[in-house]
């Protein structure tokens, strides 16, 4: 198998996530090598090049240095929400393909800016969104395909943590999650993409119509963590919203970092047959984020996402059907070893591997940037609800996202300037 040659920007906790995937891959012999990497943090990005093994030559405090170089293959952005939109449309217009960390953006618009770069620079993109990469996804959507669930009226969409501000309550998370210029929104951009994203997917992308929501940041704080982490301007910390899709279908949306309580229940889908419950919906990233004898980076436990099926059959009687299928359960398994190729569809660096390698196509990859950029359509949706205090529609949300991806950012060697095409309402 030809090598892959592969470039990281930003060398924070994420990083290290792409890496641990890159090794467990390579045991599987993916033959892929990191060749160099770009952090403006220079003590950091020195570390990490010890860590990894690279050079001294490899490793970049300006990663616009680093895109001079002719021998990568793709590169990897791993920085934060709102330099999502800047760096990939840079790498891009460099000539290198892009895979890109979740959130697609910041606001819809720049998320649709970052959609039609590819087009644009003639390059590949692909969005990190680790929950439609498993067994739990692709069974749920062919049972819908097939009619299992009926004429699918309602969903809900879940995410909840008891106390987690990732840079804030999570301290070994960096501080710029809650910074209202870098990261800029709270759970419903940060965890929400994996929740909503799966759900959408799902359901064959159904058509937004309008969607009523809003947002607080009223959780418990503290002026010395405040303080201590430099966050006096917090992003919220609870979104909740109801949205309307053509045809009549509606989803309730739920996602927090932080609230006083233990259970807020389930992600589900239901329709006139049937209903799917989702647990433990994936949102680190699968097996192949965990570390040989370790724990998944940034903490946590490996998730092992399955089904239950509730439903009537013809004669009326109720039943409830658990459906076992972890990548690591009997089902995952049995389906690799009856379908080998199902395992591109299980993990997301694999599946870009995959289609950088020309295996899968634009017709066979699952289309991860359209995914990402209807989930940040849906999720800006929510945030104009909320200031405007009323529900949005759908060419509102269109007409009314701006650009606030960071144009010009300051860093210890000096200014970085972004090029990248202006947001044109639809």
């Amino acid at each position: 198998m030809k090598e892959l040659r592969i470039a990281i920007i930003g060398c924070g906790m994420i990083s290290h996530r792409h890496m641990t995937v890159i090794e467990n891959l390579n045991k599987r012999g993916q033959n892929l090598k990191v060749v160099a990497a770009a952090e403006i943090d220079k003590d950091k990005l020195m570390a990490w090049g010890k860590q990894y093994g690279l050079d001294e030559k490899d490793l970049y405090v300006d990663f616009r240095e680093m895109l001079k170089r002719d021998d990568i293959d793709e590169v990897e952005v791993c920085v934060h929400n709102n330099l999502h939109t800047s760096v990939a449309t840079a790498v891009m217009a460099a000539g290198f393909p892009c895979y890109s960390e979740k959130p697609m953006a910041a606001s819809y618009a720049d998320a649709k800016i970052l959609y039609d770069a590819q087009k644009k620079y003639g390059q590949k993109l692909a969005v990190q969104i680790s929950s439609i990469y498993n067994p739990q996804t692709r069974i749920a959507k062919e049972m819908i395909a097939d009619g299992k669930l009926g004429k699918i009226y309602h969903a809900r969409s879940v995410g909840h943590r008891r106390q987690g501000r990732p840079g804030y309550d999570m301290p070994n998370f960096s501080h710029d999650f809650v910074d209202p210029e870098v990261g800029v929104h709270g759970p419903l951009f940060d965890l929400g993409i994996y929740h909503i994203a799966q759900m959408l997917y799902v359901m064959g992308m159904p058509e937004l119509e309008s969607v009523y929501g809003t947002t607080t940041c009223d959780y418990w704080r503290d002026k010395r963590i405040d303080d201590a982490v430099n966050c006096h301007t917090p992003v919220e910390d609870l979104s909740v919203a109801i949205a309307r899709f053509k045809g009549g279908l509606s989803m309730d949306i739920y996602e927090d970092w932080a609230i006083h309580m233990d259970e807020v229940g389930s992600t589900f889908i239901a329709g006139s047959l049937g209903g799917l419950k989702f647990t433990d919906v994936d949102q680190t990233g699968g097996p192949m984020a965990v570390p040989e004898g370790g724990n998944i980076v940034g903490g946590g436990s490996l998730q092992l996402p399955r089904l239950q099926h509730f439903g009537v059959d013809e004669k009326g009687r109720l039943f409830d059907t658990k459906l076992e299928c972890a990548i690591g359960d009997v089902t995952g398994m049995q389906e690799l070893a009856l379908n080998p190729e199902i395992e591109m569809y299980n993990d997301n660096q694999l599946q870009w591997y995959s289609y950088l390698r020309g295996i899968l196509t634009d017709e066979t990859r699952i289309d991860s940037p359209y995914i990402a950029m209807q989930t940040a359509f849906l999720s800006e949706g929510v945030m104009l609800s909320n200031e405007l205090g009323r529900s949005v529609t759908a060419d509102e949300i269109k007409k009314m996202s701006k650009s606030i991806a960071i144009r010009k950012q300051q860093t210890p060697f000096g200014v970085i300037e972004y090029d990248f095409d202006d947001y044109k309402p639809e």
